[in-house]
């Protein structure tokens, strides 16, 4: 893949592929096996049925867990669920569907740098209202390698 192919092709499309998603009261350290078995970095948060947030694998493996404990009540790792320390939808950062249409793959990956993202959600519709469906899910390592032209089977 090209940094001059359609950004389109370089993202998880919910169209054609089943989101991975794990539930907002799950455990972190439950959810980062979650994502191991599957072979993903992230995961989309749902609770009751509906879409809150995203957490990554650098979440759960980076500071915020001990960030979150040191302001928490909670004295242990293992206590800790998703919910406490995921992306809330609000503040995730999204892209609406036409416009990534309309980029190209080197555009998005500059995009994601620049911004400092791991992930980026791709949404359809007005985001401030209920009509909004999230169609897809950017990943910068996925990105990176299909730019890098390695073609690594999923495990």
């Amino acid at each position: 893949m090209s940094p001059a192919d359609p950004a389109v092709l370089a993202i998880t499309d919910f169209t054609r592929e089943y989101p991975a998603t794990v539930d907002a009261e799950r455990h972190i350290d439950d959810a980062l096996d979650d994502m191991i078995r599957l072979g993903v970095r992230a995961l989309l948060v749902y609770r009751e049925q509906r879409i809150v947030g995203l957490i990554t694998s650098y979440d759960i493996q980076g500071e915020r867990p001990m960030q979150f404990l040191q302001l928490s009540n909670y004295s242990h790792h293992r206590d800790i669920c998703v919910a406490d320390i995921m992306t809330p939808w609000d503040a995730l950062p999204a892209l609406n569907w036409e416009t990534l249409q309309s980029m190209r793959a080197g555009d998005l990956l500059h995009l994601l740098e620049d911004a400092c993202l791991t992930h980026v959600i791709v949404v359809e519709g007005d985001r401030k209202n209920s009509s909004c469906i999230i169609r897809a899910l950017v990943s910068r390592t996925r990105l990176v390698r299909q730019l890098a032209g390695t073609r690594h089977a999923h495990h």
